[in-house]
């Protein structure tokens, strides 16, 4: 079948959308796992996801969705943002899952304003035919309001008749031997009248403004809503008094479960915020004695060394501005990093000595065995533990293993642990080392600098020497010294 449209007809047609829509694109697998995104992600308020990182717990509106059941699926109209309002476009290609937002942010508030106006004039219309239909006195008795216009000598005339339903509220009203003042009766008139007398001054016909609700006590001790709007009309400056008891009050009840829902949400999300951090510290608890544990086999040291790496990264991720759920997960990861030392043999992983080239080739396969370990986790944590034990060992320049990676390549949380692994090694008395000071440690590694460690990282590292030196000094107390001893 021929296409409908030539290719230059529809590239077009995809250019003008695009020049005219904000929008963005993420591909993730079955998993939530983000493998690649592009568009203007800022604009449309969507957190600044990494590549790798699991997206299903921030990416809500693609709950129910995924695994996707059908080849295409659309989710209009979706509020992602307290302000942000997009078509969502999912589609699955290969392996992948696509999710192209479309920005109807625009669209959305011109369809509201547009509904509100036809509103306005339906009761204008539905008005202009009570007016018609029925007499003045219906018409004013039904929408319980009463028109005065604005003399010159500051005084107002009642345009009669007016709704009984302000006998009690302004009897002087009905009085017609002597002038009204409503600015005198009501002083909240009398402040509204302000800008009323600049809006009647200027002369346009049809413009108005609003006073806001306003509460009036009547004779026997009830209160009333009141609401005032001033007009241009035919020359007159009209002032209109409505009762608005019922849609006052249901405003009223609006904004009280408005405030009570806002409430409720603070109060869940700190329930959520506390259960969040209770469950992330039994995790690093049940990490760190399981690695304390498996780590006896190696110098007597890591538990403490463990609880440092952990410590060390969370600082430098919190100066890279990770977001917090990152941090609190490096934390708890970094210290997974040599678990793959627990597949090593004892007669290599403990000898005082030199390594020969085959016991060295042996040690090198602990980061492949840390990653198997740690393998098919649907846990970022987990995973993000996977990567680190997996490419720690990896250096800038590519000259590093298990697979030889270098730049960016390397993943920037294996990046961090490369360079805090080293330095805490450096600084803390092994079996077959002595210790040294922090600044001796920090001249041999800058030699290492844009070949072994990542030269923006490092130099981060190095502002933040003093910080550093506080965690390496203040934490030298093993997690489980029975044991470490």
């Amino acid at each position: 079948m021929d296409k409908l449209y030539p290719d230059n007809v529809i590239n077009k047609i995809l250019q003008i959308t695009l020049e005219t829509q904000t929008f963005a694109y993420i591909a993730f697998n079955d998993e939530g796992i983000l493998i690649n995104q592009g568009g203007n992600i800022a604009a449309l308020g969507l957190p600044a996801w990494s590549v790798q990182d699991n997206i299903l717990d921030e990416a809500l509106f693609l709950s129910g969705f995924i695994p996707m059941s059908s080849e295409y699926e659309i989710i209009p109209s979706l509020h992602i943002t307290e302000t942000k309002v997009v078509d969502v476009h999912l589609f699955h290609d290969s392996n992948l899952n696509w999710a192209i937002l479309v920005d109807k942010t625009d669209d959305i508030e011109w369809q509201s304003r547009a509904r509100q106006k036809s509103n306005e004039l339906r009761l204008l219309q539905h008005e202009l035919d009570l007016h018609k239909e029925k007499d003045n006195f219906e018409f004013f008795e039904a929408l319980q309001m009463m028109a005065l216009c604005f003399m010159d000598n500051g005084s107002f005339e009642l345009l009669e008749p007016a709704s009984e339903c302000f006998s009690q509220l302004y009897p002087e009203a009905f009085d017609c031997s002597t002038p009204l003042y409503p600015q005198h009766k009501f002083p909240f008139i009398e402040n509204f009248l302000t800008d009323a007398l600049q809006l009647w001054d200027i002369g346009i016909n049809n413009q108005r403004i609003y006073s806001g609700p306003w509460i009036e006590q009547l004779a026997d001790g009830t209160e009333t809503a009141l609401e005032a709007r001033a007009i241009n009309w035919n020359s007159k400056k009209l002032l209109f008094i409505e009762i608005k008891d019922v849609s006052y009050q249901q405003d009223r009840d609006f904004l009280q479960r408005g405030r009570e829902g806002v409430l409720l949400k603070n109060i869940l999300q700190e329930e959520v915020r506390k259960r969040t951090e209770e469950i992330r510290a039994r995790e690093e608890e049940i990490a760190l004695r399981l690695i304390c544990a498996a780590d006896t086999r190696d110098d007597g040291e890591t538990g403490s060394h463990i609880r440092r790496l952990g410590l060390y990264s969370e600082l430098i991720a919190k100066h890279l501005n990770w977001r917090q759920d990152k941090i609190d997960e490096i934390r708890i990861a970094a210290p997974m990093h040599d678990i793959g030392k627990i597949g090593i043999p004892d007669s290599i992983l403990k000898k005082p000595g030199k390594l020969t080239s085959e016991e060295f080739e042996i040690m090198k396969t602990h980061p492949q065995i840390g990653a198997k370990i740690l393998s098919n986790s649907k846990s970022g944590l987990v995973q993000m533990a996977r990567e680190i034990s997996l490419h720690h060992h990896e250096k800038w320049d590519g000259s590093g293993y298990p697979n030889g990676l270098s730049g960016k390549k390397i993943p920037q949380s294996a990046r961090i642990v490369s360079i805090v692994d080293v330095f805490d090694a450096l600084i803390h008395k092994r079996v077959y080392k002595d210790q040294m000071s922090v600044e001796k440690a920090i001249e041999i590694m800058t030699e290492g600098r844009g070949t072994h460690f990542d030269p923006g990282l490092f130099d981060l590292f190095i502002e933040l020497k003093n910080e550093i030196s506080d965690i390496a000094s203040n934490f030298d107390d093993p997690l489980c010294p029975e044991l470490d001893n």
